[in-house]
């Protein structure tokens, strides 16, 4: 994974983002503190799994659900 300053990607914008396939994905810094990702898309990229994983909501549901699971039991997954 690259890493480049926000500076480097707004001049080189065009070829970064063509480079991603075979370069992987670039994490974008501001005064040397990470701000963003750039990623690679095939069709093989499940983009609802990459907007879930960085959504605290959703992990706080889910971390939810894991707690009230072990606490009041698992549904067997032939009963689902």
């Amino acid at each position: 994974m690259k890493v480049e300053n926000i500076k480097e990607v707004k001049a080189r914008l065009n070829r970064i983002v063509s480079e991603l396939p075979t370069e992987g994905s670039v994490i974008i810094t501001r005064n040397g503190r990470p701000c963003a990702v750039l990623m690679p898309i095939t069709k093989e990229t499940d983009l609802e799994i990459v907007a879930l994983s960085q959504n605290k909501r959703f992990w706080n549901l889910y971390d939810a659900a894991v707690e009230k699971a072990n606490k009041e039991g698992w549904t067997p997954l032939e009963e689902a």
